[in-house]
């Protein structure tokens, strides 16, 4: 039993701020809350999830999540990829570039939300002014201001600042793989991109799934940078599912509702993070089987 004593407390932590907020969410999902009244709240089943699953408003920001990960994740992780490559060649000074590229890793999300704001500003944003000085456009455009300008914009903002994550753990991958397996892989003829996408890319394998697992999960839930940029506008294009549920729970005072969307949310990621896993092990459950 001592291993589980010396669990024990984490558990108990646990079970206090994970454990019990959801189970307070599930039995609240199920009832309408209803505040500044003398009655009590009512019980109404499962009605609260049949109304978000039939609202078009709740189903277009479970689209604008999926559109906003789906943009966002590919272009992080090749970037991410690309400068984890070049940094593990860096011999000499690599911990201060490291240092400076996770900048925007640490820098709180509505800090980068707020920056973005500004750079992507009608009027006084830089990068109009840039496209202005190079004569790439012939007048400002508002970026956050047009549905599709909008999207690009939060994705951007969200490239960025997930960008350096994915190259240091990309770049502690590659830290672990032999360089017997490049001197082999050399020794038999292969270039370059043989190298790469028979050596490099398999023994990544598993922290590129670690990534993509993590990167969705919080991409999914990023809240305070698309909220801070376009509010879930123009023309709800960029409203995904956690504004919605702010909007349904502390906009609205639906608590009952924006309770069950948030375990909709819930399940939804719960359930593509067990594909994730399943599909991560998959090889590591044949050779135990195997064996």
């Amino acid at each position: 039993m001592t291993p589980y004593y010396f669990l024990l407390p984490a558990m108990l932590v646990l079970a206090v701020i994970i454990l019990y907020p959801v189970v307070s969410n599930l039995i609240m999902s199920v009832y309408k809350v209803k505040l500044f009244r003398g009655a009590g709240d009512e019980f109404i089943g499962m009605t609260n999830y049949a109304k978000l699953l039939g609202s078009r408003t709740f189903v277009n920001s479970i689209w604008s999540s999926v559109r906003f990960t789906v943009y966002s994740l590919p272009v992080a992780f090749v970037l991410g990829l690309g400068m984890a490559l070049i940094f593990n060649e860096i011999k000499k000074y690599r911990p201060v570039f490291t240092g400076f590229l996770l900048v925007p890793w640490a820098i709180a999300p509505v800090v980068t939300g707020y920056m973005w704001r500004w750079l992507f500003h009608d009027t006084f944003g830089l990068v109009n002014y840039a496209l202005l000085s190079l004569g790439i456009i012939d007048a400002n455009i508002p970026w956050l201001a047009q549905p599709d300008t909008a999207v690009g914009a939060v994705v951007v903002a969200n490239v960025w600042r997930f960008m350096p994550y994915i190259t240091i753990m990309l770049l502690a991958g590659l830290q672990g793989v032999s360089t017997e397996l490049y001197e082999a892989a050399h020794v038999d003829g292969a270039n370059i991109f043989e190298r790469f996408f028979h050596v490099t890319l398999p023994q990544l394998k598993h922290v590129i799934g670690v990534v993509f697992l993590f990167a969705t999960i919080w991409m999914v839930n990023d809240f305070a940078l698309i909220f801070i940029m376009t509010e879930g506008g123009p023309a709800k294009a960029t409203q995904v599912v956690p504004i919605t549920v702010y909007r349904i729970a502390f906009e609205h005072l639906r608590l009952g509702k924006g309770a069950a969307a948030a375990l909709i949310l819930l399940l939804f990621l719960l359930s593509m993070s067990m594909l994730f896993i399943r599909v991560l092990f998959r090889e590591q459950r044949k050779k135990a089987d195997a064996s």
